[in-house]
C-alpha cells in the first residue's frame, strides 16, 4: 500500500530485511519502554537468526513503514496462540517525527486485510492504561473494549492491559 502524496509506503518485510527490522524494534523498545510487552534487554540478545526467523513465521506478519524509502515505523499481526480464527495487533511503533500525521490508518488497514486473508473472525489488540493514543486509533477502526487485566510489565510496574476485539 502506498501514499504517494506523502510518500510514505508500508510493505510486509521478509526474512532479508532481519537487519532493519532489528534496528527499528530495538530503537521502538529503546526510545518507549513503556509502551511494548517486551523490552531492550531481552530483544538485544536475540541471536540475528531470531530476528531473521521472526520475518521468516507464515503465522505473522510484519510491516514496515517507509518514508522515501527510508525505514521510520513497523507494526505486526499474528495469528492468535492455539485459535487461528483470531489475529492478534502488535509490535506498532512510529518515529517521533512521523507521529499525528494519521499514519496508523496504514498500518490497521494492512493488519485487518491480512487478519481477514488468513480467515481470521476477530482481531485482538491491547495496551497498557493511560496509552490514550493506541485506544484513540483502535476505537477509530471499530475495536471495542471488553476486560482489562492487571500485569506486571517489562519496566517491573504493575498496570491494567486493556483488552479490544474487533469482529470481522
Amino acid at each position: 500500500m502506498e501514499n504517494t502524496e506523502t510518500s510514505y509506503s508500508l510493505k510486509r518485510m521478509l526474512p532479508s530485511d532481519w537487519e532493519d527490522y532489528k534496528a527499528i524494534r530495538l530503537e521502538a523498545l529503546y526510545t518507549d519502554p513503556d509502551k511494548f510487552g517486551s523490552n531492550y534487554q531481552k530483544e538485544a540478545a536475540y541471536s540475528d537468526s531470531d530476528w531473521y526467523s521472526l520475518l521468516e513465521n507464515k503465522n505473522r506478519a510484519i510491516f514496515g513503514l517507509y518514508c522515501q524509502g527510508i525505514l521510520v515505523g513497523l507494526t505486526g499481526v499474528a495469528l492468535y496462540n492455539g485459535d487461528y480464527s483470531k489475529a492478534l495487533l502488535f509490535s506498532s511503533f512510529m518515529k517521533e517525527e512521523h507521529r499525528g500525521k494519521g499514519l496508523s490508518k496504514l498500518f490497521y488497514e494492512e493488519r485487518i486485510a491480512w487478519a481477514k486473508q488468513n480467515g481470521c473472525t476477530a482481531i485482538l489488540v491491547s495496551h497498557r492504561a493511560g496509552n490514550e493514543i493506541s485506544k484513540a486509533a483502535n476505537q477509530r477502526f471499530g475495536f471495542r473494549y471488553t476486560h482489562s487485566e492487571l500485569v506486571v510489565w517489562p519496566d517491573g510496574t504493575q498496570d491494567e492491559e486493556l483488552m479490544y476485539t474487533l469482529m470481522l
